[in-house]
């Protein structure tokens, strides 16, 4: 008797985590849709109504970090730092910067990398991302 309990208990087992794979998998927005994130040199387009998110190298320790100017076609909702599992401390990663389209046409996004208590100060890069929202 003692083997079938163990066939029992190992086939449990493998449905346990193979349910949890699959909760696992997937994007990382949190809402179970597709959200596409683009990279610098991408660029954007995306039906009214949705999000999308730009991904760009970050380094929060330094105190700097991207922004986004205003633009007629897309509004900022939220951004997160991204680090690889196992960084050390200051250890460079992506800022993950989500936006919706909110109003149909083309336009262009510009982003700036700046420390936001330096006023006055010019961005120590920028990005720019064609948009076109649908």
């Amino acid at each position: 008797m003692p083997k079938p309990r163990a066939a029992v208990l190992l086939a449990a087992t493998f449905v346990v985590l193979a349910a949890g794979l699959t909760a696992c998998s997937g994007d990382d927005s949190g809402s179970g849709t597709s959200v596409t994130t683009y990279h610098q040199g991408d660029s954007i387009t995306v039906d009214h109504g949705n999000e999308f998110v730009i991904a760009l190298t970050a380094n929060p320790s330094t105190g700097y970090s991207w922004s986004a100017g205003d633009n007629p076609n897309v509004k900022f909702v939220s951004s997160k730092q991204v680090t690889k599992a196992g960084s050390p401390p200051g250890a460079p990663g992506e800022q993950r910067l989500t936006f919706e389209a909110v109003d149909k046409g083309s336009s262009t996004l510009e982003l700036a990398y700046a420390r936001p208590f330096e006023a006055g100060v010019p961005p120590a890069k920028t990005a720019s991302f064609p948009v076109t929202v649908r």
